[in-house]
């Protein structure tokens, strides 16, 4: 019993001590969270609420019809301070984003990408975030349900491009799937 509380005393002692050591490698920015390169990215991304990547939007073609229905996906620019620029986002179609997220649905459950003809992007996909802002207007996609008929569709965008150099597309929110449900 000695041996064990012996035993037991140098093992509380040793862990007791060891969190008193210092390290120096990660004092020095070394490794770990550098804060000062964190603080100087400007990354471009369409935020999410949650973890949802698409925004949902069932229309009954009945009702809706010929009626034109807009969304506006948000363009934001996560970094330490406001933009010191005006900067231009584009946003594109991406047949690869829908692929990549109609394999994760049961067959059934799936979306068939818009037609091109059947839906607008305004100003050509390009939104500016303002100087002194992260905020831009956002890229609004209009299409007219009787268009697109009963079915379940999606369209895909994707951040392509920024006009200045400094930013990074995000590696995560750089697109979002706009899925309509259009029922009779």
């Amino acid at each position: 019993m000695k041996k064990f509380t012996n035993i037991l005393s140098f093992a509380l002692l040793t862990l007791t001590l060891s969190s008193c050591l210092k390290d120096k490698g990660y004092e020095e920015n070394k490794y770990g969270i550098n804060q000062d390169v964190a603080e100087s990215l400007k990354v471009i991304n369409m935020p999410v609420t949650g973890t949802t990547f698409t925004i949902a939007k069932t229309i009954s073609l009945a009702a809706a019809g010929g009626t034109a229905v807009t969304n506006t996906l948000p363009i934001h620019l996560s970094a330490k301070d406001v933009a010191s620029e005006d900067i231009a986002v584009t946003v594109a179609p991406d047949a690869a984003v829908l692929a990549t997220y109609n394999a994760t649905l049961a067959t059934a459950s799936q979306y068939v990408q818009a037609p091109a003809a059947n839906y607008t992007i305004a100003n050509a996909g390009v939104t500016t975030i303002p100087s002194g802002s992260r905020d831009a207007a956002g890229v609004a996609i209009t299409y007219t349900p009787n268009t697109l008929g009963v079915g379940r569709w999606a369209i895909p965008v994707k951040i392509t491009s920024v006009n200045k150099s400094g930013y990074t597309i995000s590696g995560n929110q750089y697109y979002r799937i706009l899925t309509i449900v259009v029922n009779p």
